[in-house]
């Protein structure tokens, strides 16, 4: 009883950012989201390597930073900035962003985007600071979901990656690491009329975590998060969901 209670309070803490994901992420794209964030939080997608350039979409809501786009010859090499424009506001009308960043010469370039906040909006003790990123490519021949998605976290910030989706009973592989307390996992984005789990399929609280679960056969589409569950401080962590 005390996991279904677990599972049931991360489904209520997210419930609206999982909507959100299922609604409007692309298949194939980098990208992501999450909520309550801090102000100094940073949110990066994985990389996407495309011969044709990105385009970076999405939005963030009670907050104000930067949205920006980073370009690199290999993956994790040295990178250059291509892209750098305001974020977000204090209101709760979603600001979007919708970014072409465009390659020249037909090279293949990884590219990745993130999110820095500088400003948020508070409801009593908790941040109201909401975002969703998806960073996509054109090009027939793009390749996503190199390496890891990474974040910064104020306490209580959770990020979340972008939807997977899965065939029956596939299993899932959740690698993370961070620098500080952190629960980490992976939540049912999509299924069919006859799965009735929890909408968890797992969690764990550890600072680094590698994890392998074989999934229910109804789950068609899930996405890992981790939360910073430090008292205070901020916590960075790199984390990567992938099929075994």
């Amino acid at each position: 009883m005390r996991l279904r209670r677990r599972i049931a309070t991360v489904a209520v803490a997210v419930g609206a950012l999982i909507a959100i994901s299922a609604a409007t992420t692309s298949a194939g794209a980098a990208g992501g989201s999450g909520q309550t964030l801090g102000v100094g939080d940073v949110r990066c997608t994985d990389q996407v390597r495309s011969d044709n350039g990105v385009e970076l979409t999405g939005f963030l809501t009670y907050g104000t930073g930067e949205w920006t786009v980073h370009r690199s010859a290999a993956p994790g090499g040295a990178e250059t900035e291509l892209l750098r424009v305001d974020a977000g506001s204090l209101s709760g009308q979603p600001v979007p962003v919708d970014e072409t960043v465009t390659a020249t010469g037909g090279e293949d370039f990884h590219y990745r985007a993130c999110l820095g906040i500088d400003q948020i909006k508070k409801v009593g003790f908790f941040s109201s600071a909401n975002y969703r990123m998806s960073l996509t490519s054109t090009s027939p021949d793009a390749v996503t979901d190199i390496g890891p998605d990474t974040a910064t976290l104020s306490p209580s910030a959770l990020a979340c990656g972008d939807q997977t989706f899965v065939e029956p009973g596939d299993t899932i592989r959740l690698e993370g690491s961070s620098t500080g307390p952190t629960q980490w996992f992976v939540s049912v984005t999509g299924h069919t009329n006859n799965y009735e789990g929890n909408w968890a399929v797992f969690i764990e609280d550890t600072e680094d975590i590698d994890r392998t679960v074989t999934l229910d056969p109804e789950i068609t589409d899930v996405t890992a998060c981790g939360w910073n569950r430090a008292p205070d401080g901020q916590v960075s962590l790199g984390f990567e969901l992938s099929l075994v």
